[in-house]
């Protein structure tokens, strides 16, 4: 027993999962790696392998990982083209105390310094007494984000815009199709708002001269009357750019809360160093963690407990095909640029019995992407892209084009092939006044057959390789629909649509693109892990994309901002709960 406590996790740690044997034997002999994945193999595009059958999910190692048996179901065999691959931390072998260079003693181990990582840390730190540790194995902590979703706060009270906190919560689980537990949901409708208010104190604190405030807006977010639940981010120092490319100011904000927790007595921030596993004693208490710098591994036992903050899963190509929907990872592209969300925190929950949400998991998607990136904004493309027309592989539209995010890439992934052959078409009446600059950037994607001009309807049908007719039909019906201000098909907003007419035609591929995935392990109401006996792990903690219990299937895009309200309020409480030395 003291071999095994030394190597990192007690027998009972490793008897909490099942089929713990085949794991380690994978990770052993090299199988995180993407073998037999045929993006790997292609230079770019998506290749949608659909073999019917019945799956056998037991021959996956991100499966066998589960403490609870998983079921064999009809699935379909679909390989992506993303072929990002991040480095996955997560080990799950007996690690023999040979190989252990040193232990290290801390309060508080937070794994993970991204947004969510670094609010725990300084919400743990916040005392001046208690030690941290905060570790990432990354260069640096990323993120991407624009602003948060919240319930209250002085930001919203400022700005007179008072949100009923039962009926948020109420939306937020109708999302969720209510099958999440209460306490994540009732959590952040309770303390994201104190959150907030917190999170401004921390950003006066620093020297970034970030502002949070209530953005004003349309409070029906594509046709769904939500309340308006988002603050918003402004700094003098971002430039233009950086502000206009959604949510390219997380990755400062993410820089200056480490800064300010690095320079704090008690804190100790250091990179490119990763927790492999769990350390939980025969009690039951998680008391630390084997971790790994260039020095080799080290243990670092953490009085207080340990917080995973190690974000999602979305840079684990072989991850997204074991726990997710066949038609979510036939995408063509990731748009995070995050390559540390490998589900380490996930898989070293589940090594020690915590409860993951329940398969598939929840990807947030989003529909602006290209055979292998995301349209943003600075690629000077959105206003063609967002303008036009939804067509299919059989030249005919196919959703709402006013639609959220997630429900126009939802739609795209349920036509023929997920999606690979649909397109957005235009006219020059959708160029406007930076019709030079649309074009210019439209260039690259021409010359790589993404993207297409033509002087006729009958000309950009060929080029689409859609029957002629039928596009033009559609696009004939859909000036109709401008004319009359009312889409009879889809139900488009149409006060600011414009007709596809004019000299010149465009299309552009128009498919789904992953963003984020948005389950983990399912905490309660103080961000303990739950075990499947929906008992708190003690000393264990989960915030951010690393945590679950709060989506279910989908994500809302048209509720404002909870996947990053739920990193900052997770991260805060988990950092003071920590703290406190509760559970």
């Amino acid at each position: 027993m003291a071999e095994q406590a030394a190597s990192g996790m007690s027998r009972r740690g490793f008897m909490r999962a099942a089929g713990v044997s085949l794991l380690g034997a994978a990770a052993a002999t090299g199988a995180f790696g993407l073998t037999g994945c045929a993006g790997e193999a292609k230079a770019a595009g998506v290749t949608v392998e659909n073999k019917g059958g019945c799956g056998d999910f037991n021959e996956s190692i991100y499966t066998d990982v589960f403490p609870v048996k998983t079921r064999n179901v009809p699935v379909l065999d679909v390989e992506s083209g993303i072929v990002r691959q991040g480095p996955v931390a997560f080990e799950m072998r007996d690690i023999p105390a040979s190989e252990i260079t040193r232990t290290e003693e801390t309060d508080v181990l937070v794994c993970g310094c991204g947004l969510t990582g670094s609010v725990a840390a300084l919400a743990a730190s916040d005392d001046g007494k208690t030690k941290v540790l905060c570790i990432e194995k990354m260069t640096k902590g990323r993120g991407m984000f624009e602003g948060m979703g919240v319930v209250g706060g002085k930001k919203m009270e400022e700005g007179d815009n008072i949100v009923d906190k039962a009926e948020m919560m109420d939306r937020m689980r109708h999302a969720a199709y209510y099958r999440v537990p209460i306490d994540p949901i009732k959590l952040w409708a309770d303390r994201s708002g104190e959150a907030a208010d917190w999170l401004q104190d921390k950003f006066d604190e620093g020297e970034g001269q970030i502002d949070t405030y209530f953005k004003k807006g349309n409070p029906s977010a594509h046709n769904f009357e939500v309340p308006q639940t988002e603050i918003a981010f402004k700094s003098p120092q971002w430039s233009e750019q950086t502000v206009k490319n959604a949510g390219g100011a997380g990755i400062y904000i993410v820089a200056d809360l480490a800064n300010t927790f690095g320079k704090r007595s008690n804190a100790d921030l250091r990179y490119s160093t990763s927790a492999v596993q769990l350390i939980r004693e025969d009690d039951g208490r998680v008391t630390g963690a084997i971790c790994k710098d260039a020095d080799g591994y080290f243990r670092v036992n953490a009085s207080k407990g340990v917080i995973l903050a190690t974000g999602g899963f979305d840079s684990n190509p072989a991850m997204l095909k074991a726990w997710c929907r066949a038609e979510d990872i036939a995408a063509c592209a990731s748009w995070c640029p995050n390559e540390g969300t490998t589900g380490d925190g996930q898989l070293m929950g589940l090594a020690v019995g915590g409860q993951m949400d329940p398969l598939p998991a929840a990807i947030m998607n989003f529909d602006f992407g290209s055979p292998d990136s995301f349209y943003a904004s600075n690629l000077g493309i959105t206003a063609l892209v967002s303008a036009g027309i939804m067509i299919n592989e059989q030249g005919r539209r196919f959703a709402s084009e006013g639609l959220p995010f997630q429900a126009r890439s939802n739609a795209i992934t349920a036509q023929r092939h997920y999606g690979t052959d649909t397109w957005r078409v235009a006219s020059t009446t959708q160029l406007g006044a930076n019709a030079a600059t649309i074009l210019e950037k439209l260039e690259p994607f021409k010359e790589k057959g993404w993207a297409f001009e033509a002087s006729s309807l009958d000309e950009l049908a060929g080029y689409m390789n859609v029957p002629a007719d039928t596009l033009k039909a559609e696009v004939a019906r859909f000036n109709t629909f401008v004319d009359n201000k009312k889409d009879e098909d889809f139900n488009r907003p149409m006060e600011k649509a414009t007709k596809i007419e004019g000299e010149k035609y465009y299309a552009i591929k128009h498919q789904s693109s992953i963003l984020a995935t948005v389950s983990g392990l399912v905490v309660d109401y103080n961000c303990n892990v739950l075990d499947y006996d929906n008992e708190p792990i003690e000393g264990l903690f989960a915030a951010g994309g690393a945590s679950g219990g709060f989506f279910s299937g989908n994500y809302p895009r048209h509720i404002f901002g909870p996947s990053v309200g739920r990193c900052v309020t997770f991260g805060y409480v988990a950092g003071q709960t920590a703290a406190q030395g509760v559970k």
